[in-house]
């Protein structure tokens, strides 16, 4: 709702069916290439197309963009456990009461992360958490649901600028990396139709664009109806906006909160992974030869990752800005790697396939240096 909000629900829906156009491109792209080149999961991919040094700088982003989703895991937490906190306080959300102390965002954070977090990351299956992706389509579609229904509920007037807003096209840039985390999931699907027994693109591409039509409409519908609710301040984690004494936002902070940290030891797996990769090859490069997955450095990067993650979230108060840099790091695999996939494969002499290859680059560099660059402008002003 809030990148509905600065830029328009016409503009928003354009970008978001421009998003869906390119990014399913880049999973033909991708199908393609796993068909071609055998790789089994995304960074494997990457190195036998583009070799090994393209490889590592893919693993770093990986690295990078779980341990960002890290951050935002424990940002979602503690705020919805504010909202609930505060209910369970019992202080009238409308008035200037102040809840008690441990209703307080820097406390439920740390003591949320160590209690509920951090027990989890030290699971060496992730097999046992297949449930959250089930789980986390019905809270999906629970929540809008429960947006729709709280907007009827109060009724309020739409104030025509909402629908098309006067503004220029680096605002609107501004605001692509949070529609491409919304359909990024080019990672995870690499290794998944990699494993499928009876593999075909045609199959593939019905799956992809079923899948891109029923999170085109819930981000439509959420986006729309709560931008009409609360306007173009709505806050960029739309529940907060709610009461905390609204029982069905209750139970889709709830449902949130379940779905994040179930999420959490995934990217911690997915995350040290990548970066025990990362250390034996460069250690390899040097002649050095390190044991895979040793046991005394899986404890140290755990230890430093969720470390860091808590620290950051302690001190992080935008939320929009953790969404707006995992964006960003999204648009890199989801434009930027399979277009250079497609560029490498135009070198046969097909035209098409270079144009399409470089056009996919450009929008995802240029998507993730922008975005860098105006969110280290905007913490510097001291507007995080």
């Amino acid at each position: 709702p809030c990148s509905f909000g600065q830029i328009g629900i016409v503009t928003a829906v354009i970008m978001e069916l421009f998003v869906v156009f390119i990014g399913y491109i880049s999973h033909m792209v991708l199908a393609d290439a796993v068909d071609k080149y055998n790789g089994s999961n995304y960074q494997d991919l990457v190195g036998r197309m583009c070799g090994p040094t393209v490889q590592l700088l893919s693993q770093f982003g990986l690295i990078l963009y779980f341990f960002t989703l890290s951050c935002a895991t424990h940002i979602t937490m503690g705020d919805q456990a504010v909202k609930i906190c505060e209910l369970a306080d019992g202080v009238d959300p409308d008035t200037e009461v102040e809840h008690s102390w441990y209703c307080k965002r820097d406390f439920l954070i740390p003591v949320g992360s160590m209690t509920l977090i951090f027990p989890l990351i030290w699971v060496r299956n992730i097999s046992s958490f297949g449930y959250v992706s089930v789980f986390s389509v019905f809270a999906v579609f629970y929540i809008v649901a429960a947006i729709i229904i709280d907007y009827y509920k109060l009724a309020l007037d739409v104030p025509e600028e909402i629908w098309m807003p006067d503004i220029g096209i680096l605002p609107i840039m501004q605001y692509l990396p949070v529609f491409t985390l919304g359909f990024q999931c080019h990672m995870t699907s690499v290794p998944l139709y990699y494993e499928l027994h009876q593999r075909s693109v045609a199959k593939y591409t019905v799956v992809i664009l079923v899948t891109s039509c029923l999170v085109f409409v819930s981000y439509m519908l959420a986006g729309v109806f709560g931008l009409m609710t609360f306007g173009s301040k709505v806050n960029p984690d739309v529940l907060l906006d709610y009461s905390s004494k609204d029982g069905l936002m209750t139970i889709a902070r709830g449902a949130i909160s379940v779905s994040v940290i179930g999420s959490y030891p995934i990217f911690v797996f997915l995350g040290r992974g990548a970066i025990d990769d990362t250390i034996v090859q460069i250690a390899e490069k040097f002649s050095v030869q390190l044991e895979r997955n040793s046991e005394k450095r899986r404890v140290i990067t755990l230890l430093l990752w969720h470390g860091l993650a808590l620290a950051i979230a302690c001190v992080t108060s935008s939320f929009g800005i953790v969404l707006s840099f995992v964006g960003s790091i999204a648009a890199l695999f989801m434009l930027f790697f399979p277009g250079y996939m497609l560029w490498i494969e135009s070198r046969s002499g097909n035209w098409g396939y270079k144009v399409t290859g470089s056009i996919l680059m450009f929008l995802g560099g240029f998507t993730f240096v922008w975005t860098i660059v105006f969110n280290v402008y905007q913490i510097a002003a001291g507007q995080s």
